[in-house]
């Protein structure tokens, strides 16, 4: 299939459209197709309010004051008829309860996420957040502790955390022999005594701190309403397809069959359109969903499926869901919208839709029974599933998500230190041997042979004090999610996503409050409901984020273009940063690192900053970098910096559009979906009024566009505030 996967298809203009669609039609994520209908809707609504509050507001000043307001309010001469009609008192009358039962529908409507969890007993969003992310890291520890059920893979995971113990011990050896050589080597070991007897606590805090929301369903065992697809294609990148499926929380299935009609899983084939790989992704569409070479298999598969479970999330209200996402990956997801949510009436992409679903098969819930896909029309069914055969007892795929993990984080497991220097005492076994000459000390060897030959033979025990060396091998994983802030705050249904999400949870409050409650618990993550609840609240954007210089299109005296640094990427990962790394614990300095040497036109690099914290004391051991870091280290280098709240948006923005940049601290749970804090870069304004990023941990994020409102529920809610200007 040639197809552009921004939405720009190959097909031919004999087929009823253009080649090239308009450049709306490009990018998948724009805020335009993310909303749909109900953005549309969603807006029109937003006006019908400010009209109708100025008609209601005016009725206190008379009813001619009303009919001149609602005149205004609806503008044209319908609206100077309109005006006439309501100083009627009986027209009054009815159109104010009209105006009434619109305002509750709408109120019940947008307030709808508090309004079901305050029933279900939840005594605000703080309540429910604090009680979710329990029940979710005790789900998780549940889980962990059911894959090591399994003996073979409990053992796999401490083959990989005792190597690396090993790694850390031949350094404390290495250490020990070149600095007290003579001395007794003393190790207080914390994994025998700490972390194997609770392993699964400890991996479920870190998998909470470190995977985002879908990789924990997934992990889980919440495959979703397409869960029980199957079918019966095979790959050479099998692996990569199931590890695609797990991350993303898309159907393998799905993926299987969208690759082999798309590329016959050829990763160097080019369209004619220019689309690459096993997946068909155009270049900046592979850079945005975070695939720095797509000829590459693993990178293509994961963007690609990536891309599938936001087209999911996009047409998950609707039945015929799979055809929908098949169609919009074919020609666009606007193409879709136009459409009526049907596939569009091209010929190309409906042989498609019918290629791909033809090597579908739906398991129906609870039976053995097949349904096929095209000769079904798409409709899924719905129901949950776990493990790769869809037993809720095969922990196959959570055991892979597992191992990755701890791959992954090994580093971060254990750190070391000299402790000090001691002494013991200790008894040693003297053997002696009586000659004619005198008694002589010899080995236990020689005297248990002289003994048994009649000898006089004997031994005595001594007590003896011994230097030693003691060092202590340290479990660096922390013992609990880290604290989180108050001040959470409901959602309001002001988009597709939220009110499809309340819809699935209406459907259990027919079991009963304790369902419902145990559904938003368990089957639900607790960030789709509360505000700055994860990183899907952004727009997708086509920013080039590749390389170490990143430009964007920004309007005004806006920076043009950044110096990036990565803090997950070589050199800067490995390098030690107090007693973690700067993968795991650098946001700060790497932040630093990208404003100071943008602003001033050196190469301070991550390694620097991190090197200035740590002797400027605000590096904080088992949380990262302090707050008063940003001030101090633009300061430092001859910047200016104020620190403002997120009340002070308006000068945020003012401040970005004349050439500063700006820090700001994330709360947990927001743009990274994980259970840590982090620190990103505000670089500007695009034309249309969202802001720019350049975020240190993530080049996928850092080429999307943020809307004024996400950047600010990403703020912590701090006294000193969460954004620092930093300016020449």
């Amino acid at each position: 299939m040639e197809e552009d996967h921004t939405g720009r298809n190959a097909g031919s203009p004999e087929e009823g459209r253009n080649a090239e669609p308009p450049e709306d039609e490009r990018n998948a994520g724009t805020s335009e197709d993310s909303g749909g209908r109900f953005s549309d809707f969603s807006e029109n609504l937003a006006q019908s309010m400010q009209a109708a509050h100025s008609v209601l507001s005016a009725a206190s000043a008379g009813m001619e004051a009303a009919g001149s307001t609602a005149g205004a309010a609806l503008g044209g001469p319908l609206g100077a008829v309109v005006g006439s009609l309501v100083t009627n008192r009986k027209i009054w009358k009815i159109a104010a309860a009209v105006f009434a039962a619109l305002f509750l529908w709408m109120f019940l409507l947008v307030n709808m996420v508090g309004i079901i969890l305050s029933y279900l007993g939840f005594l605000n969003a703080d309540d429910y957040a604090g009680q979710a992310q329990s029940t979710e890291l005790s789900n998780v520890k549940a889980r962990i502790e059911e894959i090591f059920s399994d003996e073979s893979q409990k053992t796999e995971v401490l083959a990989l955390i005792e190597g690396k113990r090993d790694e850390v011990l031949s350094e404390i050896t290495a250490d020990q022999q070149e600095k007290y050589e003579g001395y007794m080597l003393a190790v207080t070991d914390e994994y025998e005594s700490r972390l194997k007897n609770n392993l699964s606590h400890y991996l479920a805090v870190l998998l909470e701190e470190t995977w985002e929301n879908t990789t924990i369903s997934s992990f889980l065992g919440y495959f979703g309403q397409y869960g029980n697809l199957s079918t019966t294609l095979t790959s050479p990148y099998d692996a990569y397809f199931q590890e695609a499926a797990n991350t993303y929380q898309v159907p393998v299935a799905l993926l299987l069959a969208m690759g082999k009609v798309e590329s016959e899983y050829n990763p160097n084939i080019v369209s004619s359109a220019g689309a690459i790989g096993i997946m068909q992704l155009m270049p900046s569409t592979a850079t945005a969903l975070g695939a720095t070479n797509p000829y590459d298999p693993y990178q293509n598969i994961m963007a690609g499926a990536k891309y599938v479970s936001q087209l999911l999330d996009m047409f998950s209200g609707y039945s015929n869901c799979l055809e929908l996402v098949i169609a919009a990956y074919n020609a666009g997801p606007n193409a879709v919208i136009r459409a009526g949510y049907q596939v569009p009436a091209y010929t190309e992409t409906q042989n498609h839709v019918k290629k791909v679903m033809g090597y579908l098969t739906l398991y129906a819930e609870g039976t053995d029974s097949e349904t096929d896909l095209e000769d079904a029309g798409g409709d899924s069914g719905s129901g949950e599933t776990g493990g790769s055969d869809g037993s809720a007892e095969d922990t196959s795929d959570a055991f892979a998500l597992l191992m990755m993990a701890v791959s992954e984080n090994l580093d971060d497991f254990f750190s070391w230190s000299m402790t000090g220097e001691g002494s013991i005492e200790r008894e040693e076994i003297h053997y002696y041997v009586r000659y004619e000459s005198g008694a002589e000390e010899v080995s236990i060897e020689t005297y248990e042979s002289e003994k048994e030959n009649g000898a006089d033979a004997y031994c005595e025990t001594v007590t003896v004090e011994e230097r030693t060396a003691d060092y202590t091998l340290a479990v660096a994983l922390d013992t609990a999610v880290s604290a989180k802030s108050s001040g959470y705050s409901y959602k309001f249904v002001t988009n597709e996503s939220i009110f499809n999400k309340m819809l699935f949870a209406i459907q259990y409050l027919s079991g009963g409050v304790s369902a419902a409650k145990k559904a938003f618990l368990s089957l639900f993550s607790w960030t789709d409901f509360v505000t700055g609840g994860s990183a899907s609240d952004s727009y997708y954007g086509s920013i080039d984020a590749t390389g170490d210089t990143i430009t964007y299109d920004t309007v005004g005296d806006c920076v043009k273009s950044v110096t990036y640094f990565n803090q997950t990427e070589e050199p800067w990962a490995s390098i030690t940063y107090g007693s973690s790394t700067i993968r795991r614990s650098g946001c700060g300095p790497t932040s630093l690192a990208i404003v100071i040497s943008t602003l001033t036109g050196g190469n301070v690099t991550p390694e620097m900053t991190a090197a200035y914290a740590i002797s400027n004391g605000e590096y904080v051991a088992g949380v990262g970098t302090s707050h008063s870091f940003p001030t101090n280290a633009a300061n430092h280098w001859g910047l200016t910096c104020e620190r403002v709240g997120k009340n002070q948006m308006d000068y945020v923005v003012s401040s970005l559009k004349a050439g500063k940049l700006v820090v700001e601290i994330c709360e947990a749970y927001t743009i990274t979906g994980s259970g840590s804090g982090h620190f990103i870069v505000l670089t500007g304004v695009t034309q249309e009024g969202y802001i720019t990023i350049a975020d240190c941990a993530s080049r996928e994020r850092t080429a999307k566009v943020y809307s004024v409102e996400t950047i600010r529920s990403y703020g912590r809610d701090l006294a000193d505030g969460a954004f620092w200007i930093i300016g020449k």
